[in-house]
């Protein structure tokens, strides 16, 4: 279900990673079964590395992003739709360099709101 290449289509390359996005799943059938109108949930989308250059430049050496595509189809299969999706990109890590630059690593992570069908305020 997750994990699985979806090609150019998908323009980021992987979907997210099953053991990312299965527990999500899990957690949305359980919300769904408990009669829940809201279901809030947070995937890992992106790691980046990158360099401060100086003078507020920067340059993005290393960059992975996963496709939450299917995870979001999956979950909407349960009878939830998506009602609102923000990204939020935070530093993980800091460190120096050779020449002063400074090298720092981040994740994104999309924050998801899905509400069930039928449901006040749904779609």
């Amino acid at each position: 279900m997750f994990g699985k290449q979806t090609g150019a289509a998908g323009g980021v390359g992987e979907s997210v990673p099953a053991e990312e996005g299965l527990p999500i799943y899990e957690a949305a059938v359980q919300a769904a079964n408990s009669g829940r109108a809201v279901f809030t949930c947070a995937v890992t989308v992106g790691f980046s590395t990158g360099s401060g250059m100086g003078f507020g430049g920067k340059k993005t050496s290393n960059l992975r992003l996963w496709d939450s595509g299917e995870l979001i189809e999956a979950i909407e299969k349960l009878g939830w739709r998506l009602d609102r999706c923000d990204h939020v990109w935070a530093q993980t890590e800091q460190g120096a360099t050779l020449g002063g630059a400074t090298m720092i690593k981040g994740l994104t992570v999309a924050h998801m709101l899905f509400r069930k069908v039928g449901q006040p305020g749904s779609a």
